[in-house]
């Protein structure tokens, strides 16, 4: 597959996948319509997602939701893993790292996104680690979301200290994905006061904050110290009682 790889266009090898209902589904409400280029050869694509099915042709629209750049080692993994249409929470996971951070990159592009005040309000923090895991904990691809100068900065791999951490899965981050494209489509106060609400409570469930974390190890140093002190008093005990038993000895025998 990959020496085929090399030979093929990125259009005619994401033609190649079988357009099941599943997959279909999958990739639906992320976005309607995506540009892609291709890194190595300046190739250029849409995606474009519909009731029908999914369209892949070359060039790029002229409207689109996101343009992101992609490898073509990135296009051969997503084929390879979606080739006989259906998706293992492997491939889900898989595919989810592929588009993980082009497309953060993207929508953070959002002018709501990155409303420095709507940020605040959401009590969003400007340093933020996000780790997207594989069904095996050792798998594991990373971004960096930092914001600096009214705009939103997004780096591979895990930079910094940071104020709150995302542990996600594959279908967790794809579930961000649809429903902030939810609101991005919409473009409604409504929808973007509806995904406030939703990102409140998602983020809850998914992250923690630095002071959380310190809290965590705050008390797991109480529980150790309070074992230290327990265990440090039945010492204690045990010599006074043993020192009390030969005190009583001696007095005995005295």
């Amino acid at each position: 597959m990959e020496n085929e790889s090399q030979q093929q266009s990125a259009v005619d090898l994401l033609q190649q996948i079988a357009q099941t209902e599943e997959l279909v589904g999958f990739f639906s409400d992320m976005f309607d319509v995506m540009g892609i280029t291709i890194e190595e050869t300046g190739e250029e694509l849409t995606v474009r997602i519909s009731e029908d099915g999914i369209a892949i042709a070359a060039g790029l629209p002229d409207e689109y939701d996101f343009l992101v750049p992609l490898k073509m080692e990135n296009i051969t993994n997503m084929v390879d893993h979606a080739e006989g249409g259906s998706l293992t929470e492997f491939a889900v996971w898989r595919i989810a790292s592929v588009l993980f951070t082009p497309l953060t990159r993207e929508t953070l592009k959002n002018p709501v996104m990155s409303n420095g005040y709507l940020r605040r309000l959401a009590r969003v923090e400007d340093l933020i680690h996000v780790k997207l895991v594989g069904p095996q904990d050792q798998q594991v691809f990373s971004h960096t979301l930092t914001y600096a100068a009214g705009q939103w900065l997004v780096a591979e791999g895990l930079h910094g200290e940071p104020k709150r951490v995302f542990t996600l899965t594959g279908e967790q981050c794809i579930n961000y994905q649809r429903q902030v494209f939810k609101a991005i489509r919409t473009n409604r106060l409504k929808g973007w006061l509806d995904f406030m609400t939703w990102y409140t409570k998602w983020r809850a469930n998914h992250s923690t904050t630095t002071g959380s974390m310190s809290r965590d190890r705050a008390k797991a140093a109480l529980s150790k110290t309070d074992d230290t002190v327990k265990s440090a008093v039945r010492t204690s005990r045990s010599r006074a009682k043993g020192a009390l038993s030969k005190a009583t000895k001696r007095g005995q025998h005295s």
